[in-house]
C-alpha cells in the first residue's frame, strides 16, 4: 500500500533539545526526527520555521529519485526528509573519500542523483543519494541500510562528501528486496 504522504503549510520545523534533533512537524499526531545531531547542524536550525515552498519541491526531487530503489515506502519519505536537512542545515562537511575506490571515468553528479560507490575492502557497491552538488565533491547521503567499512558503521541518511571522481550512476532498480532491513519511520509522540 502507497503511503500519501504529501507536503501541506502546516508543516513547520523546529529544534527538540530533549531528542537533540531537528524535527519536522507533519501534524498534531505526527512527527518526524532527522537524524542528524545538533553539533552536525547549522545555527539557524535552533529556533522554529514553516516547512518551505522549496523544501516542499525538493521533497519530491528527492521522492521521485528514490523510486529507483528497493526501499519502502516509509524508508523513501525517510531518506527524502533527511535529504532535505542535510542540504540545508548540516555544516560544511570534509569529502571522506578513503572508502571508496576511484571511478574508471569522471562522473558529474546532479542534484538528486542516486549514484554509487564501490567500497575499498571487498568492493562492495553502496548507493548514495546525491544532496549537494560540487565541481569536485558532492555532499551525499546513504540510501540503503547500515554497513561497516575499514571498521565504521554508516547508517541509512548519514550524511558524507565524496569526491566526484569516486561516483558513478546507477542505471536501474539495483538493490534487491533482500538488501532491505527493518527500517522503519519513528513516530514521537
Amino acid at each position: 500500500m502507497k503511503i500519501a504522504f504529501r507536503p501541506t503549510d502546516c508543516w513547520r520545523w523546529y529544534f527538540d533539545n530533549q531528542y537533540d534533533s531537528l524535527m519536522l512537524e507533519v501534524s498534531n499526531d505526527m512527527l518526524f526526527r532527522s537524524c542528524y545531531s545538533s553539533k552536525m547542524l547549522i545555527p539557524d536550525v535552533f529556533k522554529e520555521f514553516p516547512f518551505s515552498v522549496s523544501d516542499a519541491t525538493s521533497y519530491y526531487q528527492f521522492y521521485d529519485s528514490c523510486q529507483i530503489l528497493a526501499l519502502t515506502d516509509s524508508q523513501k519519505i525517510e531518506l527524502s526528509i533527511n535529504a532535505i536537512v542535510a542540504a540545508n542545515f548540516i555544516k560544511p562537511q570534509m569529502p571522506k573519500s578513503w572508502y571508496f575506490c576511484q571511478q574508471p571515468m569522471l562522473y558529474s553528479p546532479k542534484l538528486a542523483d542516486i549514484v554509487e560507490v564501490n567500497m575499498q575492502e571487498g568492493g562492495q557497491r553502496i548507493f548514495l543519494l546525491v544532496v549537494e552538488a560540487g565541481e569536485n565533491a558532492s555532499l551525499c547521503i546513504i540510501a540503503q541500510p547500515t554497513f561497516v567499512a575499514m571498521n565504521k558503521t554508516f547508517y541509512f541518511s548519514e550524511a558524507i562528501k565524496v569526491m566526484n571522481d569516486r561516483l558513478a550512476p546507477i542505471q536501474k532498480n539495483v538493490m534487491d528486496e533482500s538488501s532491505l532491513t527493518d527500517l522503519k519511520l519513528e513516530a514521537i509522540s
